[in-house]
């Protein structure tokens, strides 16, 4: 797989969860609940970091 897609793809993962974490925090008024999310995308922005900056290498 190409390097540039798999780091598009982690990006958009990663723009989509917090996306969808935003949207289910404001209807369910509990941003606790939906720590879990926020912290996947973190995951996945970190991972996207981590790969970017390796190719610059």
């Amino acid at each position: 797989m190409n390097q540039n897609l798999l780091n598009t793809i982690l990006l958009s993962l990663a723009f989509v969860t917090i996306v969808i974490g935003i949207h289910r925090s404001i209807e369910e008024k509990d941003i606790a609940g939906n720590y879990w999310l926020f912290m996947i995308a973190l995951v996945l922005f970190i991972v996207y970091r981590h790969r970017k900056k390796n190719m610059k290498s």
